[in-house]
């Protein structure tokens, strides 16, 4: 059986911007995995950890793939200047606000609770070319470079000649500067690229955007496998290295295969929990470490052994899922009023 989820259903002809729903679902659940990823306390039990280690194999990878593959099915075509106007205000405006925000909170609170990566005053001067408020800010600058250089490449030929480009620079070790995320970029533009060429690419684009039962199997398939060979023993370290190439693309497979059986089985209309996470994906980005750290803060506070593993699945739980709710909050308040709307890029 196969069917095609690349719109949605009839019923949702009258949002504004069709969405591409496998897509928004896999970006829903890859902003969860990033919140789940970005909780990791020392006393993490080994489970926890592997899991940990788990999405760390493909999670960023898979946001970029997204990115790309929005990006190139909703070009629209509109001078470079407008364009990169565009993403200034939807990228770089969140990103320094965001940044000032979280700099002074953690100026204001490290003297009276433990703080990760405590700041100093320079920190708003670092912020302008460093992901100063926390390292997990080093996407946005790797995805602005990306809208700065890709729309240069004006044909499917030419983007697939910039693909392959990144393909072999994403395996070449270069000496590049720290500042404005440069290796960062360097590194994730073959899996930005990925995402272009799967759309513009007939058989690719067939296969990423058509559900096939058969398809969905062998993704989860090669993922589980992969992954027990990656974080399994006694394995060669030639198969690992051979491994650790290929999971970022199976990671990517089995998240969009997953996705597009979520769409078969239920219903998803823009109602849908997961749609709702998926619109606030960016805001959750950039808040997430700020709640959960105030979640931390306050589990250190309290009387309970964390070295308990049902304490620190119960204190897991809650920074996760307030990680993932406060920004969400947030979103639904700064999408009411023109200057939040603005400042957040939204």
């Amino acid at each position: 059986m196969q069917s095609n989820v690349n719109t949605p259903p009839e019923s949702q002809n009258k949002v504004k911007e069709q969405r591409i729903v496998f897509i928004d679902i896999a970006k829903a659940v890859c902003i969860i995995l990033v919140v789940i990823g970005h909780y990791v306390p020392d006393n993490s039990p080994g489970w926890y950890v592997t899991i940990h280690d788990i999405i760390y194999t493909f999670h960023m990878p898979l946001f970029m793939f997204a990115s790309g593959y929005v990006y190139i099915a909703t070009k629209k075509d509109i001078p470079y200047g407008l364009f990169i106007l565009k993403k200034v205000r939807r990228l770089m405006v969140p990103y320094f606000v965001t940044s000032i925000i979280v700099i002074s909170i953690k100026l204001l609170t490290q003297g009276d609770m433990s703080v990760d990566h405590p700041v100093t005053a320079m920190s708003y001067v670092h912020m302008l070319y460093l992901p100063e408020a926390g390292y997990f800010l080093w996407f946005i600058w790797a995805l602005w470079w990306m809208f700065v250089l890709v729309p240069l490449f004006k044909t499917a030929k030419s983007r697939l000649v910039l693909f392959l480009i990144g393909l072999v620079l994403h395996y070449v070790a270069l000496p590049l500067p720290g500042e404005f995320c440069i290796a960062q970029f360097k590194n994730m533009l073959v899996f930005f690229m990925l995402g272009v060429v799967a759309f513009e690419n007939e058989y690719l684009h067939s296969v990423v955007k058509t559900f096939r039962w058969r398809q969905t199997i062998v993704a989860i398939l090669l993922f589980i496998i992969l992954q027990s060979i990656k974080f399994g023993t006694g394995m060669h370290n030639g198969v690992t290295a051979v491994v650790n190439v290929l999971l970022p693309y199976v990671g990517i497979f089995f998240i969009i295969e997953v996705s597009k059986l979520w769409c078969h089985l239920y219903k998803v209309d823009v109602a849908s929990k997961i749609l709702m996470v998926a619109a606030s994906s960016y805001i959750i980005y950039l808040f997430h470490t700020t709640f959960e750290g105030f979640t931390k803060a306050v589990f250190r506070k309290m009387p309970l052994d964390s070295g308990l593993w049902y304490i620190f699945l119960l204190e897991a739980i809650v920074v996760i899922a307030v990680g993932v709710i406060g920004p969400m909050v947030c979103f639904r308040i700064f999408k009411k009023y023109r200057v939040t709307k603005f400042l957040f890029g939204l």
